[in-house]
């Protein structure tokens, strides 16, 4: 019987380790910067994990620091988001503050958000209302 236990007892547990490292890519692409004043660049993907969706900024990312960036997700186009609509037009919802210029870092999607129906990633300084730039949800 106790070989029987610890034996239900390690399965449980393989597959706990193996099931909370899941993580699929559901959404991929590149920042477009939008304007020559600034740099936003590098690659970025969303990732369906245990614990719900993050966005990964890969390693190649860049964006020129300032004091109040922010990740949204809008319904309106890339093309029709400009500097003065980039918080209003599209329903955009705040996903997160950005906290690295430079390389790889992750940004957990709250689980309040559905991103069902977005069709952009924007980031947008609110201090200054300058969008830096999106991509395509694609």
């Amino acid at each position: 019987m106790k070989i029987f236990v610890i034996t239900v007892l390690l399965s449980a547990l393989t597959f706990v380790s193996t099931h909370s490292s899941f993580q699929e890519v559901v959404l991929s692409g590149k920042w477009d910067n939008y304007s020559r004043w600034t740099t936003l660049e590098g690659d970025w993907k969303i990732l369906k994990t245990v614990e719900g969706f993050e966005i990964v900024m890969d390693e190649n990312f860049e964006a020129e620091e300032a004091p109040d960036l922010k990740i949204f997700l809008s319904k309106a186009a890339l093309d029709d988001i400009t500097s003065k609509n980039a918080t209003s037009l599209g329903s955009p919802v705040l996903v997160a503050q950005l906290k690295v210029y430079k390389g790889k870092a992750s940004y957990k999607i709250p689980s309040s958000i559905d991103i069902n129906g977005f069709k952009t990633m924007i980031i947008h300084c609110e201090e200054y209302g300058k969008l830096w730039g999106g991509s395509a949800l694609k």
